[in-house]
């Protein structure tokens, strides 16, 4: 059932992908603000969108100023790890041709991870790419907040569900924010 969910949501996004308005953008930083202040963030995990996924770029850029802005590296056996990034580094294309800091950039753990998804449903199940990178990651990093990022037509009333599927502790879309109680 994943495989053919994904599929889905990839052709989906791919038809119905836009950018995010000023607005929007104003919206989910002040949003994001709020959960740094609240919980003291010093570093957020963001991404570098690929596939059609919601540009995050700008708000990143909008909270660089509130703490420290890092982006995933794809590392062997399927894992993962973040480095410090400001849009002045360069990005290098990994086995995957995605964008991804340097190797050499400082290593962190960001207290609040923002992830990008395919799908998503209520109670803050995500539907990913399939590899398990977040989900490995995340497993050993629960005490941090993740935020799923995605548009408002990618909810489903249920995604599957595994073992080793990461629940997140809330969705961001551009029409709403939300995060588990």
């Amino acid at each position: 059932m994943k495989p053919q969910l994904r599929k889905k949501f990839i052709n989906l996004r791919k038809k119905k992908y836009f950018e995010l308005n000023l607005e929007q953008v104003n919206s989910i930083s002040s949003f994001l603000s709020k959960i740094i202040k609240q919980f003291k963030i010093k570093i957020i995990g963001g991404y570098y969108p690929i596939n059609f996924e919601i540009n995050i770029l700008p708000i990143l850029e909008l909270l660089k100023k509130q703490c420290s802005v890092a982006l995933p590296t794809v590392l062997q056996n399927n894992k993962m790890d973040f480095r410090i990034w400001n849009e002045h580094d360069p990005l290098f294309v990994n086995k995957f041709g995605i964008l991804e800091p340097s190797k050499k950039n400082k290593k962190v753990i960001p207290q609040l991870f923002l992830t990008p998804l395919l799908a998503f449903d209520q109670k803050l199940n995500r539907l990913g790419y399939g590899r398990g990178y977040y989900d490995r990651y995340l497993i050993k990093n629960k005490k941090f907040l993740t935020f799923g990022v995605a548009f408002s037509f990618q909810q489903i009333k249920t995604v599957p569900v595994d073992k080793n599927d990461v629940p997140l502790k809330g969705i961001i879309t551009e029409q709403d924010n939300w995060m588990q109680k």
